[in-house]
């Protein structure tokens, strides 16, 4: 079995969902009562996060580096950043370590285009639906992704830091988050939503949409994650 080393905290309440998640999909998967070994580097989100809103790119990538040869000294076989936003410089980082890495982007974009679906909403914070890193990737598959207007990221940007990094579930934000992905079902014809902060599935799920094809990140990460564990 393939040792898997994972950057957390970024931020906490995704963090432990992935240790839940792996866990959990381990143990149905292998119908075992055994648990698997997972290494957690956890960091300061707030230092990462400066990095990043500040456009210090070259920072991060040292940053998330420094963290990562933590946990090459353990021997891991593959890495895994637990959030979407610092994939901005996945590229780049890959490059720059000796262990192979999990995208979570990619990821997406595979499960996006097994199920035959061309066009999708994507939400997250400020930098992943604006940055283009999603768009990019959608673009290699086929897949055309499409984001909210510049108001609607900005009140996704505010409760997604302000509220959902804290698991702090407000119903009044749940109801303007799927009023914007109703819109851009509306406005785009999008047949899908990417959740692509790892801490939307917090708030939605599914079950809040009837036509749309809800893709829940962390779950597909989590999927990619324990494949590569299993080889």
């Amino acid at each position: 079995m393939n040792k898997i080393g994972i950057i957390g905290g970024i931020g906490p309440e995704s963090t432990i969902e992935y240790y839940r998640l792996l866990i959990k999909t381990f143990r149905e998967r292998l119908n075992t009562n055994q648990y698997p070994e997972i290494l957690i580097q956890s960091v300061d989100m707030t230092e990462m996060l400066n990095y990043i809103f500040t456009n210090q790119l070259d920072e991060l990538v040292a940053f998330l580096k420094s963290k990562i040869k933590i946990l090459e000294k353990s021997n891991v076989d593959y890495i895994a950043l637990a959030s979407n936003t610092p994939h901005l410089v996945f590229d780049k980082l890959a490059e720059s370590v000796n262990t192979k890495m999990i995208s979570i982007v990619e990821e997406t974009s595979n499960a996006i285009k097994n199920t035959g679906i061309k066009k999708v909403g994507l939400l997250g914070t400020k930098s992943t639906m604006s940055k283009g890193f999603y768009q990019k990737s959608g673009e290699k598959n086929g897949i055309k992704i499409v984001i909210p207007n510049e108001e609607d990221q900005n009140y996704i940007h505010e409760k997604y830091m302000g509220e959902l990094v804290f698991n702090k579930i407000v119903p009044e934000t749940k109801k303007q988050l799927i009023r914007i992905i109703n819109e851009l079902q509306v406005n785009e014809n999008i047949e899908g939503i990417v959740l692509g902060g790892t801490e939307l599935p917090l708030i939605l799920e599914q079950e809040d949409f009837d036509k749309l094809k809800v893709f829940n990140t962390t779950k597909i990460h989590v999927n990619a994650i324990l494949n590569k564990m299993l080889n």
